[in-house]
């Protein structure tokens, strides 16, 4: 962290409380704060010592996915524990190829710090986050699996959890999103974490969780926690239309197929673009945010034209 120490030098410098202090009145009076001028380093220095003063999460949002990822670069240099970049697609919500799955589990990454409340962290992300394109965070958090050290829990209940939350049962795990069983261990990978964990059971109680090699499938570090995010958002999506009225049109649009199988208790491909039918409200990256965090928006106006170049792109989608 060769800036962690200018930041801080930085966050105890008079100009930077009045700039917290004015950024504070801002929020309570619903105002922003513009700041002009300055290079991408003399921005990130700026922000990270305005937030760190006041003790709070940072959000950044730029025009570009290339913005951004040269804006989590820099961050990572400036001492925060935690800095994650937010990966967005160019596709829009009607398409009915979904987002690859290395852009979900990268969301689903930064999702998994945000609900365990882990503060003070910063997210970077490009415009395209701000659109509504998510389930509702009261969604998604009910949905999430908590196992720790000494739970007990049925292995039968587990396996139905596993595939409620989109996971496919393997002989051996290498790939996120599966998981296997051999007697009383349990291996699963989950999505939103870098290695894969070994649940290791004596009867119903879980008395061991180690992190492992997906390669040499030899064990790692032991952990006490295991947090399981679902494998996506279509699990989300399907559950919530097998359970309520089917919408008008919808056989249409996804096939008598892939409505059968939802029927069926299956997930089908191509939901994702449902996700407004499902849930009438959904959900930006700001819902997921803290609070009391601060957001900053870089080059506003590129911004701007990015996201309207995006909504008239989405439109056309919605029409066909």
């Amino acid at each position: 962290m060769p800036l962690g120490s200018l930041v801080h030098q930085l966050q105890q410098s008079a100009l930077t409380i009045d700039l917290a202090q004015r950024t504070r009145r801002g929020q309570q009076q619903g105002q922003r704060l513009c700041l002009r001028g300055g290079a991408r380093v003399a921005r990130a220095l700026v922000t990270s010592a305005v937030a760190r003063q006041q003790g709070c999460s940072l959000l950044v949002v730029t025009p570009t996915v290339e913005e951004a990822g040269r804006w989590t670069a820099l961050l990572d240099t400036m001492g925060w524990p935690t800095v994650l970049f937010y990966p967005t697609s160019e596709a829009t919500p009607y398409e009915s190829l979904d987002p690859t799955s290395e852009i979900t589990y990268g969301q689903l990454q930064v999702f998994a710090e945000l609900l365990r409340g882990q503060e003070p962290l910063v997210v970077v992300a490009s415009e395209r986050a701000l659109q509504p394109h998510l389930p509702p965070k009261v969604v998604l958090q009910a949905s999430c699996l908590t196992m720790e050290r000494g739970n007990a829990t049925d292995l039968t209940t587990l396996a139905r959890r596993l595939g409620q939350l989109g996971y496919e049962r393997v002989s051996t795990v290498e790939q996120e999103g599966t998981w296997s069983r051999r007697g009383d261990i349990v291996d699963v990978y989950p999505v939103s974490a870098e290695l894969p964990v070994r649940l290791e059971f004596f009867g119903d109680e879980l008395e061991k969780l180690r992190e492992f090699d997906p390669a040499s499938q030899r064990s790692l570090d032991t952990v006490e926690q295991l947090w399981l995010t679902p494998r996506g958002y279509d699990p989300l999506i399907a559950q919530v239309l097998r359970t309520a009225a089917v919408p008008a049109g919808l056989q249409a649009l996804v096939g008598d197929q892939a409505l059968a199988s939802l029927r069926d208790g299956e997930t089908p491909k191509g939901l994702r673009r449902l996700l407004g039918a499902a849930f009438p409200q959904p959900a930006t990256l700001l819902d997921y945010m803290p609070g009391h965090g601060l957001v900053v928006v870089d080059e506003r106006r590129s911004c701007l034209a990015h996201g309207q170049q995006w909504v008239d792109h989405a439109a056309s989608h919605l029409e066909d």
